[in-house]
């Protein structure tokens, strides 16, 4: 059987963390997420896979995949679409920002024209599945509220979807959807459903991104890489996971992810973060529930608050649109090479773009 990964968006919701690189390798422990999927896919018998290319399609070189480029961009059918010669018989189709640790994914490769959902608190986000005896009945836009089933953007297919696809006209949101495909062919024959166990994250969000990391860190415990130093006046309060090439001084690492070439220096304390590669938190800092990406320094004593003081949940700014985490902690999320001077301190739910500079004593409030 064949699989088809769509991993061609922009990932416009994680910015800054895909500023320069694409969602689908932005890692989870210090591994990029497209390599969780391969391997789900390769453990259940898929072992001819596509990947759907678009956004810095360059950087996508894993080996033995063929890679398809969408040039458009505009919705997750004309994704499918640019798969179209390499679907010769039926296939598992996954998008490319779920990390997915399911104890039932057997039940949808052996399934035949299916899509796989998941139960969520609250569908709102998301846009609700109905069915009735196993069987599709309808999708609804993000209308709806409360618990429910939604789509878990896995889909077992046959080729005849393509020729669906054909005769499909843009959705609301002006994109050509997968789903409006699947509603197509459903009126043809049952689309059949099929509710997955087990964890599942569709990461659109930074502290999305958050929670797949600490889920794969609590079920790895303790990892540390090669050329890694540890100094003995270090705390580790596991799990943590460390990456090559790290220096890890006399500092405080509670729950976090650190990773390759990373300095954590004298009397900072990481907790319940992620720094990825050639990143330093070198001296008197504090990192909680907050994403580093790569290349950043933060100068001594440079800060980050995680909790408001009213303990209401803490927001960011999406896509200009303040958006609730649904967490009571929340720190920031920087992008690449940034550098903060020293005294530095960070509000709640602050986003810091790549390249930028923060000068010494500054109070960030909002976005930079």
């Amino acid at each position: 059987m064949k699989g088809v990964i769509l991993a061609a968006g922009r990932g416009e919701r994680l910015r800054p963390l895909t500023d320069h690189k694409p969602k689908s390798l932005l890692p989870i422990c210090n591994k990029p997420l497209i390599e969780y999927q391969l391997e789900l896919l390769r453990a259940h018998g898929v072992d001819e896979i596509a990947v759907v290319v678009g956004y810095l399609k360059e950087q996508l070189e894993l080996p033995d995949l063929t890679y398809c480029e969408d040039r458009a961009i505009s919705g997750t059918a004309t994704a499918l679409q640019a798969a179209a010669d390499f679907i010769d018989e039926d296939f598992i189709l996954l998008y490319g920002d779920l990390f997915v640790d399911s104890a039932n994914f057997s039940a949808l490769v052996e399934a035949r024209n299916a899509l796989a959902v998941v139960t969520v608190p609250d569908v709102s986000r998301y846009g609700e599945v109905t069915f009735d005896c196993g069987r599709l009945t309808g999708l609804q836009e993000k209308t709806g509220s409360g618990a429910g089933y939604i789509n878990a953007g896995m889909y077992h297919l046959e080729p005849e979807i393509m020729d669906v696809l054909e005769q499909i006209g843009k959705s609301t949101r002006g994109e050509y959807e997968l789903t409006d495909a699947l509603m197509a062919l459903n009126a043809r024959e049952p689309v059949r459903i099929v509710p997955l166990e087990g964890y599942w994250n569709d990461i659109g969000y930074p502290w999305d991104y958050l929670d797949a990391n600490q889920y794969v860190l609590a079920k790895l415990g303790f990892v540390v890489g090669e050329g890694t130093e540890i100094w003995d006046s270090a705390t580790i309060r596991k799990p943590a996971v460390i990456g090559s090439g790290s220096t890890i001084k006399n500092c405080v690492i509670d729950n976090s992810i650190v990773g390759q070439n990373c300095v954590v220096g004298e009397f900072s304390i990481v907790k319940r973060s992620v720094i990825l590669p050639h990143s330093n938190a070198p001296h008197l800092n504090y990192v909680a529930d907050s994403v580093i990406a790569e290349g950043c320094n933060l100068g001594a004593g440079t800060k980050i608050a995680n909790l408001r003081f009213d303990d209401r949940n803490v927001k960011m700014t999406i896509k200009g649109s303040r958006v609730d985490s649904g967490r009571r902690k929340l720190g920031a999320v920087f992008g690449y090479n940034v550098k903060t001077g020293i005294n530095v301190s960070i509000y709640p739910g602050v986003k810091i773009s790549s390249g930028s500079w923060i000068e010494a004593a500054t109070l960030v409030r909002q976005d930079v």
